[in-house]
């Protein structure tokens, strides 16, 4: 590009509103409300009319919100993990190479201690992804003596075990 020459103006963001977005996390609406509420998920946009609107960063971070709640984080620490990703990257999810600590609005005590309890969780999850590649080298070798081709989530859920 020359120098003094106009820069191509970034694509427009679309915004989900609630039921949109919570539809394309496979949430309920009520569930984003009550994110917001308690302050873990804050709408980009609000309009005129009061109504809150996402930026797709948003839905990203509700997945996330989502994960870190199964794997058992506490609201507040989950609270954190938004606090820092919503300081580290752009409204459309693309990393900010230009942060500063000041950005962050969390203290370093609060920091270490999310850095400890997700070291505990990618610990977790290492023992448990040993374990399920063991029962399944064991599962196939019991029931097939190969391969087992792949199932969807559904079909192996027994239907005693679903909600």
């Amino acid at each position: 590009m020359t120098p003094g020459a106009e820069q191509p103006s970034p694509a427009a963001v679309t915004y989900y509103t609630t039921a949109e977005l919570a539809r394309a996390a496979g949430v309920t609406r009520r569930t984003v409300m009550h994110y917001a509420e308690l302050q873990l998920l804050t709408p980009d946009q609000v309009t005129a009319s009061g109504r809150s609107l996402y930026a797709p960063y948003s839905l990203r971070l509700l997945r996330d919100l989502i994960d870190l709640r199964a794997l058992g984080l506490p609201l507040e620490e989950a609270r954190d993990m938004v606090i820092l990703r919503r300081a580290t990257h752009n409204v459309d999810g693309t990393y900010r190479r230009d942060w500063r600590r000041e950005d962050i609005p969390l203290d370093d005590a609060r920091l270490r201690a999310l850095h400890a309890r997700l070291r505990l969780l990618h610990d977790a999850y290492d023992r448990q992804a040993e374990n399920l590649a063991r029962f399944d080298r064991w599962l196939t070798k019991r029931f097939t003596g190969g391969d087992v081709p792949a199932i969807s989530p559904d079909e192996a859920v027994p239907d005693a075990l679903r909600d």
